[in-house]
């Protein structure tokens, strides 16, 4: 017998965007400084005046919790 289990979404604190990794590093650092959790997605952005240059930019969530992850067996 297995029983699902219903993980409630961490609460979003703060979002934010960042064009560099050095910027991501450091809301990661002061994160886990304080014990908080973040969702990191990146995503590629092309400029309307030079397709052939894209560039990786990164969305920042910042969490009040460590999200917590279920394995499924």
């Amino acid at each position: 017998m297995t029983t699902d289990v219903v993980l409630d979404e961490p609460t979003e604190i703060y979002t934010a965007y960042f064009h560099t990794v050095q910027e991501l590093t450091e809301a990661l650092t002061a994160a886990d400084t304080l014990g908080l959790g973040v969702r990191v997605e990146s995503y590629t952005v092309t400029p309307e005046d030079d397709p052939d240059a894209q560039t990786t930019e990164f969305k920042f969530t910042l969490l009040a919790e460590q999200p917590v992850h279920s394995e499924e067996a």
